[in-house]
Parts: structure tokens; sequence; C-alpha cells
């Protein structure tokens, strides 16, 4: 009885010894299982921050492409308004002719009449091509819009305002192209 208890006791001390070498491995397992746990949330963690990284890249490449678009499209229009200037630039003096034609020429004449309707047309297509002529009689003298070519003391008339108007002056938009030649008082 006594080895049938020995050799129990020698079974269940093999039994105990296989749970705790089996307990010691799956310990063993936790730590590799919590290892890769911690992998895998720091993993997570750079994830996250490379994903918003890449967000914040395409952010900045969408604004570059917005800006790189308006900056296009602000060239193009500045481009075909440079065109423009020089193309209305050559027809200025064509227009001045007219004027100066027109106060010399008696308007109910029916072939001026025809003129007139002509030059209005011409002045209405310079219009629509964002021309502006510049005020200058009775104006206060501006030296970014006119060119003053000569002065003139007149009694009753301040300082500085626009006598006479030799030559129209004309700007696209808020740039002059040609400046109006003016009397100025004194």
């Amino acid at each position: 009885m006594k080895e049938k208890s020995n050799e129990k006791l020698k079974e269940e001390k093999k039994d105990l010894k296989s749970k705790v070498e089996e307990e010691f491995s799956k310990d063993d397992s936790n730590d590799g299982q919590k290892k890769d746990l911690d992998n895998s949330l720091s993993s997570d963690e750079s994830l996250k921050k490379e994903n918003e990284d890449l967000k914040n890249k395409f952010v900045r490449l969408q604004a570059d492409f917005i800006n790189f678009k308006n900056r296009v499209e602000r060239e193009k229009t500045n481009s075909i308004l440079l065109a423009n200037e020089n193309l209305i630039l050559k027809f200025l003096p064509v227009l001045d002719n007219f004027n100066r034609a027109f106060n010399h020429l008696n308007v109910e004449d029916e072939m001026v009449k025809g003129f007139v309707m002509i030059k209005e047309q011409f002045e209405k297509v310079l219009k629509d091509e964002l021309l502006e002529e510049i005020k200058s009689d009775g104006e206060h003298f501006d030296p970014k819009l006119h060119n003053a070519i000569m002065t003139e003391e007149k009694e009753g008339v301040e300082s500085g305002i626009i006598l006479e108007t030799f030559e129209k002056g004309y700007k696209i938009k808020e740039k002059v192209i040609r400046p109006s030649m003016v009397k100025v008082s004194k």
C-alpha cells in the first residue's frame, strides 16, 4: 500500500511538475503576446501619426494646386489685358484724329453723321475692352493720371486745377496706359 501511495505521489508530482511547466510556458507565450500587443499598439500609433502626416501633406498639396491654378488664371488674364493694351494703344491716335476732325466739322451734315456713328461704335468697342477715359477738365491735377505740359495763372481758380486738356488720357481697369496732356492752374 505504501508502494501504491508512493507511486501515486510520484505520479501526482509528475502531473504537478508538468502543470507548472505548462504554466511557465504559457507565461512565456503571454510575454510574447504582451510584446506583440505592445508592438501592435506602438505600430498602431505610428500608423495614426503617418496617416495624420499624409493628410497634412495632402491638404498642403491641395492648397498649392489651388494657388497654382489661381496664379495661372491671373497670368492668363494679365496676358490678355497686355495684348489688348498694346492693340488699344495703336488705336488711340485714330480716336484722337476722329475727335480733332469733329471739332472742326458741322455735325449736322449727313455724311458727318455717318462718321459720328462710326466713331461712337469705335468708342463702344474700346469701352467693352475695359478702356476708360481719364477725367481731366476741372479736376484736381493728379500726377499719376495727368501730364502737365503747361501752367497758367487764372483768377478765381485755385492752384492745381486742370484748365484745359490737349490730349485725352486713358486707363484699362486701374492701369493708366496714357496720361492726359493738360494745362494746370498755378
